[in-house]
């Protein structure tokens, strides 16, 4: 059952568990803008259906409550269309364990993006007391849960009997470049395909000798997947500090305001959604790579080194590459790809140059989901 959950929530004080923590502190989240939304169940429950488990025909067969939850996103123009906003729906993809939609804010708001899935989550949750729970649907003291921390409301919910239907937060990544949309879109519908994979063939997130990637040639170690994410970015610094177009030999890159904004501004990008893609050249990249592998950020690392046959990173990496988290990859015949400003192709100078190049390809959004992985 659809009602207008927006006011719902207004009248019973916000019903807490339905919190957001903006991902970008400088976007003005009531404005015009487009935004990819993932929500988590509480713990990762397989609520809204199952995989067919169909390569030919990837899909989620989905439970009555995964019917009740596309109901209430499919309702949400309307539902705001009587409060002034207007809002377009522009895909959506319902998993067993998690939902992706992308909404297109078409006006101004009187509201935050927050408040919008605020709504989409309550009318969600009442469709889940109703459905799974709903000789405990009137004695839930929702002003208490409004008040309270993420441990009491797990213990209340301990005591009554109940689950929540979702995690506390949900994440956002805003569309704001050229072709990242189309990118966006392509992913979150390929997430059956995705997720198929990943349970038929396991060996696809470890070790392969040998793969194509838009005509170039690796060896790889980890997450495949995260080639075809929407949304790369490509992490390279200068060894010095640049004024005007020179190199000022005195002051290393790192050490400098104009690094620490850029190290921050990538850190919120990979949290935000984004794969960092980098060779680590540079003290600056190595910095950033040491950050991804501390923090478990989406990273895409190219490696000048080899993958023999046997071949395996060092424990952390590894785990991060079994987490989904990580892509090793190295050119093959990199020493033999083209020299750089005259200097010859095998040296450490043209063979960094040439990562970079690499790097920056793998970030395209040309590359967004057109291309394919070749195996030989």
């Amino acid at each position: 059952m659809v009602t207008d959950w927006y006011t719902y929530w207004k009248e019973h004080d916000g019903l807490l568990n339905y919190v957001h923590r903006p991902h970008s502190v400088w976007r003005d989240y009531t404005a015009r803008g487009i935004y990819h939304i993932t929500i988590v169940t509480y713990k990762r429950t397989h609520a809204f259906g199952e995989l067919n488990n169909d390569l030919t025909h990837p899909a989620v067969v989905l439970t009555e409550l995964g019917q009740a939850v596309e109901q209430n996103w499919l309702a949400i123009p309307n539902l705001h269309g009587t409060h002034g906003r207007r809002l377009r729906l522009l895909g959506h993809q319902i998993m067993p364990d998690h939902f992706h939609g992308i909404l297109q804010v078409l006006d101004p708001m009187d509201v935050g993006i927050g408040e919008i899935i605020r709504g989409f989550k309550i009318g969600c949750t009442q469709a889940y007391r109703t459905i799974d729970q709903p000789y405990m649907a009137d004695s839930i003291d929702r002003y208490t849960l409004a008040h309270s921390s993420r441990k009491q409301r797990e213990d209340y919910y301990a005591e009554q009997g109940l689950k929540p239907l979702f995690e506390d937060n949900y994440d956002d990544t805003i569309c704001y470049r050229k072709g990242q949309l189309a990118n966006i879109i392509r992913y979150v519908q390929d997430n059956p395909r995705r997720a198929i994979m990943r349970a038929k063939y396991p060996d696809l997130f470890r070790h392969r000798q040998h793969i194509t990637i838009a005509g170039h040639d690796y060896a790889a170690y980890g997450n495949l997947f995260l080639l075809r994410r929407p949304w790369k970015e490509q992490v390279f610094c200068h060894r010095w500090r640049m004024i005007n177009g020179n190199r000022d030999y005195s002051t290393p890159y790192e050490t400098t305001d104009d690094f620490r904004i850029c190290r921050e501004s990538w850190i919120q990008a990979a949290k935000d959604g984004a794969v960092l893609v980098t060779p680590g050249i540079s003290k600056g990249e190595q910095q950033l790579v040491k950050d991804c592998i501390e923090q478990a950020l989406p990273l895409i690392h190219l490696q000048k080194e080899p993958m023999p046959n046997g071949w395996n990173p060092e424990m952390r990496r590894h785990q991060l590459c079994e987490m989904g988290q990580l892509l090793i990859l190295s050119p093959w015949q990199l020493a033999e790809m083209s020299d750089f400003a005259g200097v010859p192709a095998d040296t450490d100078y043209s063979m960094f140059h040439n990562m970079n190049t690499l790097a920056e390809q793998l970030c395209s959004d040309d590359m967004g989901g057109d291309y394919r992985i070749k195996q030989s």
